[in-house]
Order: C-alpha cells, then sequence, then structure tokens
C-alpha cells in the first residue's frame, strides 16, 4: 500500500479532502490530517506507523474514509475505560 499526506494526493481528490476537512473542522480528521491510502477500491485514512483500531477509517471514496476515520477515532480507550462519548 502506498500513502500519502494530503498535501500530496492528486489535486482534484486533495480539494475534495480539504473541503470534508473544512466543513468539520473540530473534527480528529481536520486536526491530525491522517495520511491517505488506497489499497485496491478501498481507501484508508490513518495515523501512525500501521493501521489500528481507533486510528483508521475505511471506505469506499477519500470522504468516506474520513468519516469513518471521525467515529471511530479513540474508540479503544474509551471502551478500555468504560465510558461513552457524549
Amino acid at each position: 500500500m502506498t500513502s500519502l499526506p494530503i498535501e500530496e494526493l492528486p489535486p482534484l481528490i486533495r480539494e475534495d479532502v480539504e473541503d470534508f476537512l473544512e466543513t468539520h473542522p473540530l473534527s480528529p480528521a481536520a486536526r491530525l490530517r491522517p495520511r491517505m491510502g488506497l489499497v485496491e477500491d478501498i481507501w484508508l485514512a490513518f495515523i501512525g506507523p500501521k493501521l489500528r483500531t481507533g486510528t483508521s477509517g475505511l471506505g469506499s471514496t477519500p470522504r468516506d474514509a474520513l468519516e469513518d476515520f471521525n467515529q471511530h477515532f479513540m474508540e479503544p480507550l474509551i471502551s478500555s475505560n468504560g465510558s461513552e462519548p457524549h
């Protein structure tokens, strides 16, 4: 898998990703700007050296991967301490 920082994505994809991040400025994806990758036809958004639950998102488009990233960010920490997000 090849992954790229958002700034190095092809222009049309980068514009779409940047638009999503501007629309959701307080989201984990906007604050952390995860790397983006593509495996076959699945887009990945992730931080860190490898894919892990709570630091990655998957989707059929870059936006879907970012939405999944936002929904699942830090999920293992939340479930491990018994708290739920508000």
